[in-house]
């Protein structure tokens, strides 16, 4: 058994030390009855009695009653007044709305062309009921560098349909670069290209957006150097925003110098940390194939160390041991484009380039491993495999990837490429947010990532009830009120006078992810009522059709 770090003992001792503390805390002022829980009057809207209350924070949980009054919670104790509605919680767990803070749900309606319009009259599509079911309650989009670069635009087509959950937004980086640079996309920035950067992002925190996201996995983020990174991230800290990134290279391929470079590319994020003052967020924290050896202790060490310098580093993880993403990412970089590969490489020689570079990848990941999830031209390979496809083309497996990313919207697929024992490594970090990294999925379109309808639910039964990996408060507090500070979400993340009445009752006994790689378009069960900015959302764990999201704006 592998020693623990000094750095990751203390923090631990401390860490449990004090949740022992307020438990005891707890316990002391019940029997002292010195009223810690006292009995509140007055006229509710709703009321949600006899639940028992996680309140967001690594606290114990309680048992008390919560009084709404419209959009805010005006009571969390024993309260005696009267309400409209009154919802009997007795054996379930109240909590905060849980908050996806790595979402893509902007892109679901960006680039869908004129079929975002079936969003006004489809329930699954303006209602977001894939993370309804889920206890979602508000999501960041614009994350990985893409996304709508118009915040206001974003924000208004949220409030314009009643979007089933809040909506924060980020500044996406790549889509920015594209906007001004278009199809010839400079390297290094000189002075004037980083100030037109620099004044289009400005613009969009001035807008309402909270932060700045990067992919610098995918063109065009990639060709961001990491000065420009530092310089930009200045700008943004100076209006009170997060930095959050798609890193380099999420996998344990070794650099020129022998390095696993998911430890190189997280050594640049703390460097932009450290050197801008901002912020900084790792998105979807994992090891990916070729793993090579790399050990999720030696990441966890990296940024343990950065926070224990005072860098405001934190990170987020989605439970699954796969990924997804258009099928273009197992490329070289010179080879990729936003959407496709480069024109050069859809000729003849080019082809066979693009062909034995992905060769090279199945030795690693062999094609069975990448399912194919979303694919216009071709909807009938929605749900396979790269081998199954080849097989029903009689092709070799590297032939179908060519005809593939050869499209003018390269295939997504989903690509098992972690490994869980890592997974399960990273989770239960006390500076590791849940999030999806999922996107709002029209009922029955596409064959998406399970992790778009069960990714808050599956960790809680999975991970908390059955292999407790970690505790149900800790679970939960990296669900609403780590979230919300991280990324300055003004009384939201925690239930408490005054902030807004973002709530879900969840029977724990039911709580559960239906969703499978194969078979994936089932909603979670287990929440059994949700409310929105106070609005009935679930009630008896079905969908009452109302719906309370906002666009919501840096403060």
């Amino acid at each position: 058994m592998q020693e623990k770090s000094n750095s990751e003992w203390t923090r631990r001792v401390f860490l449990g030390k004090s949740i022992q503390a307020l438990a005891a805390a707890n316990v002391a002022c019940m029997l002292s009855g010195s009223g810690c829980v006292p009995r509140k009057e007055g006229v509710f809207d709703v009321i949600v009695r006899n639940g028992m209350v996680y309140e967001g924070t690594l606290n114990p949980p309680y048992m008390a009653d919560i009084g709404i009054r419209g959009d805010r919670i005006a009571a969390v104790g024993s309260l005696s007044g009267e309400a409209s509605r009154v919802i009997d919680a007795r054996g379930l767990i109240v909590t905060p709305g849980f908050i996806d803070i790595h979402t893509h749900c902007d892109l679901t309606f960006e680039r869908t062309g004129m079929k975002r319009y079936l969003a006004h009259i489809l329930p699954s599509w303006k209602g977001n009921h894939n993370y309804l079911y889920q206890g979602v309650t508000t999501i960041v989009s614009g994350n990985c560098g893409y996304g709508y670069t118009d915040t206001d635009k974003w924000l208004n087509i949220v409030d314009s349909l009643g979007f089933g959950t809040n909506v924060y937004h980020l500044v996406p980086h790549g889509m920015i670069r594209e906007e001004l640079f278009g199809s010839k996309q400079p390297g290094p920035l000189n002075g004037s290209q980083l100030d037109a950067m620099k004044g289009r992002i400005v613009e969009e925190m001035q807008n309402g957006a909270i932060g700045l996201s990067t992919g610098l996995e995918y063109a065009p983020g990639l060709l961001a150097s990491t000065e420009e990174l530092i310089e930009l991230s200045k700008a943004v800290q100076m209006h009170g925003g997060i930095y959050t990134t798609h890193m380099r290279d999420e996998s344990g391929t070794k650099t020129t110098e022998g390095r696993p470079a998911v430890l190189a590319s997280i050594e640049e994020a703390i460097e932009v940390c450290r050197r801008s003052g901002i912020s900084v967020e790792i998105s979807h924290l994992k090891i990916a194939e070729p793993i090579d050896n790399t050990r999720a202790e030696q990441v966890l060490d990296l940024i343990e160390k950065a926070r224990l310098q005072g860098l405001p580093i934190m990170a987020d993880q989605y439970p699954y041991a796969a990924g997804s993403t258009r099928i273009t990412i197992l490329l070289p970089h010179t080879m990729k484009t936003n959407d496709s590969i480069r024109d050069e490489f859809k000729t003849q020689s080019g082809r066979k380039k693009v062909a034995k570079a992905i060769e090279s990848v199945f030795e690693y990941l062999p094609p069975e491993r990448t399912l194919i999830t979303m694919y216009p031209s071709k909807e009938s390979y929605e749900g396979k495999t790269i081998k199954e496809i080849a097989e029903l083309e009689d092709r070799k497996a590297s032939e179908s990837y060519v005809e593939m990313v050869c499209e003018e919207q390269a295939p997504v697929g989903v690509f098992f490429s972690q490994d869980m024992g890592i997974v399960r490594t990273l989770m239960p970090e006390d500076y590791v947010i849940t999030a999806s990294d999922g996107w709002t999925v029209p009922k029955g379109m596409t064959h998406p990532h399970p992790r778009v309808y069960g990714t808050f639910p599956r960790k809680l039964r999975k991970f908390v009830m059955e292999e407790k990996i970690l505790d149900m408060s800790r679970a939960i507090c990296s669900m609403t009120s780590l979230p919300a500070e991280k990324f300055k979400m003004k009384d939201r993340g925690r239930l408490a006078v005054d902030y807004f009445a973002d709530i879900a009752v969840i029977d724990p006994q039911q709580i559960a992810d239906k969703s499978t790689y194969k078979d994936p378009h089932h909603y979670a069960k287990g929440v059994e009522h949700l409310f929105v900015n106070g609005v009935h959302c679930i009630k008896d764990g079905e969908l009452t059709g109302d719906r309370g999201g906002r666009g919501l704006r840096r403060t």
